[in-house]
């Protein structure tokens, strides 16, 4: 017998996640938002660079339409060469964007008033013209990705309803009200529809590229930070703190005699005592700093602003808290293992981040050398 709840229950979840989804949309995260900004901004300034030319460019049809009305809207259409400011705006105003969004809303409502104005200097332009105004809802498609759907919903829904307010308020005499609302409401719903279509299509996109930025910095088996993220995150904060005279420490850490613990108990068991090790250090460190994996049963973690000393006792704390851990093997056998760790304080001397790392190293090679379990430290 069929049970329908499953497939209920399915479709309920799936239309939950569209939900959330569409809320996020609507009220975004600041970090999303800026992203989103950051990709279409070059697009929203040449399309107003080519409605800069295009709209003046349109006086050809007052002409045909009304060629003595025509020599009244010469001014007006080259009014919209002023829209070229909105490609300047988002060239060179990079990091306005809240300040971009009023701009361009203010921009595209006056472009609309502008049009009422010059279909009330032609002989019957307020009938011929009424399918101009789809270029506004073209104009909300193509200008306004780089926003938030709240914005571009905000704005096809004004827009058209300006024509609506500006004949109510007597600046569009013979403004056909049934007319107009019968062409432009449809168009208005179905371009919020695509404006939702395509603002979901980028949310898909951007959690797409989070997600494989996210695997490309990350150990796939500990999810500590892998070595090509540590080390160029390593040369930056090097540099960073040299020029400012700040202090800065580094760990090294290494599993003593791990090759031992994948020999006696398997590979999986050696995979276990990693991610413990990983999870210990995370433990044992602040939020500030960077546990990474660099390779095998090497470690490194990365204090901003600690000394040697500082960075001294916290390498005293993994050590004694690893050495104070015992784990279960995958066939139930007790595992007891130890780490030895290289501490080296960032030196004005470290002309790159590999010598710096090299120091740490050497610390941790000389702790392993005087028996392991043990914390050395590099000298500057």
């Amino acid at each position: 017998m069929f049970d329908p709840y499953p497939t209920l229950k399915s479709a309920w979840q799936n239309m939950t996640v569209v939900l959330q989804q569409l809320l996020f949309l609507l009220a975004p995260t600041a970090d999303f938002a800026e992203q989103k900004f950051q990709d279409h901004r070059a697009f929203t300034a040449i399309v107003g660079l080519i409605l800069a030319i295009l709209l003046p460019s349109l006086w050809i049809w007052d002409y045909i339409t009304d060629p003595v009305g025509a020599t009244h809207t010469v001014g007006l259409r080259l009014l919209y060469l002023l829209m070229a400011l909105m490609t300047v705006g988002f060239v060179y105003g990079k990091n306005q964007r809240r300040l971009l969004v009023i701009l361009s809303m203010f921009g595209a409502f006056a472009a609309e008033i502008l049009f009422l104005a010059i279909l009330n200097r032609l002989d019957g332009g307020m009938v011929y013209g009424l399918a101009g105004f789809l270029y506004g809802m073209f104009l909300a498609l193509l200008s306004l990705q780089c926003f938030s759907l709240l914005v571009n919903i905000s704005y096809t829904l004004a827009g058209a309803a300006i024509p609506h307010v500006m004949a109510v308020l007597g600046f569009a005499p013979g403004f056909l009200h049934q007319q107009y609302a019968a062409l432009m409401w449809p168009i208005a719903i179905l371009t919020i529809l695509t404006q939702v279509a395509m603002a979901h299509h980028y949310l898909m996109r951007y959690e797409l590229q989070r997600k494989l930025e996210r695997l490309s910095i990350t150990d796939p088996l500990t999810g500590a930070k892998n070595r090509r993220f540590f080390m160029a995150l390593l040369a930056d904060e090097k540099l960073k703190a040299q020029r400012l005279s700040q202090k800065m420490a580094l760990l090294m850490l290494d599993i003593d005699h791990f090759k031992r613990v994948n020999d006696t108990y398997g590979h999986p068991s050696g995979d276990k005592v990693i991610c413990q090790v990983t999870d210990i250090c995370r433990q044992m460190s602040r939020e500030i700093d960077v546990v990474a994996r660099l390779g095998g049963e090497e470690f490194a973690i990365l204090l901003p602003g600690s000394d040697a000393e500082q960075a001294v006792a916290v390498a005293e704390r993994i050590r004694g808290r690893v050495e104070s851990t015992a784990m279960e093997s995958l066939n139930d056998q007790a595992i007891h293992f130890t780490v030895s760790l290289g501490v080296a304080e960032l030196s004005s001397t470290d002309a790159t981040e590999v010598d710096w790392l090299g120091r740490a190293d050497a610390a941790l090679y000389a702790a392993k050398e005087s028996g392991r379990n043990k914390v050395m430290t590099q000298p500057q």
